[in-house]
């Protein structure tokens, strides 16, 4: 599988990361995966490293996630309010500021940020705090 994710109860944190082609139906069994984790109700920021990937997902495909996202939020406390979303792709870097909008638009409690380098986007998620290199 080319994407994973890891939830850190200690600092309320999931961490996903992506690399070589993703695909969608890859995408839906993870994030239904870290959904349905006990502890992803807690996680108060996320970040997504997709630095590695080399595939783009289609506007439709972020669409479906954007539902499925919603299908399952249940309230206040249920899972991250920030989003954290690295890439160094540019084309990756637009479709994700494209996710960005398109959850606003939805009015999803999530607040997506796009960044080209990892420490800039921890500084963001965690501005006093050191980074945590899960790799």
């Amino acid at each position: 599988m080319s994407l994973g994710f890891h939830i850190y109860p200690d600092v309320k944190l999931l961490f996903i990361r992506g690399h070589g082609v993703v695909t969608q139906t890859e995408c839906v069994h993870t994030l239904l995966a870290w959904l349905r984790e006990p502890d992803y109700a807690s996680c108060v920021d996320a970040l997504f490293d997709i630095t590695d990937a080399e595939s783009t997902p289609k506007v439709a495909e972020l669409r479906e996630l954007i539902a499925l996202r919603r299908q399952h939020h249940s309230g206040p406390g249920s899972g991250p309010r920030r989003l954290a979303i690295v890439t160094s792709k540019p084309i990756a870097f637009a479709v994700a500021q494209v996710f960005g909008r398109l959850m606003r638009q939805e009015a999803i409690p999530l607040h997506v940020q796009v960044f080209p380098d990892r420490q800039v986007a921890w500084e963001w998620l965690r501005p006093s705090e050191p980074l945590v290199d899960p790799r």
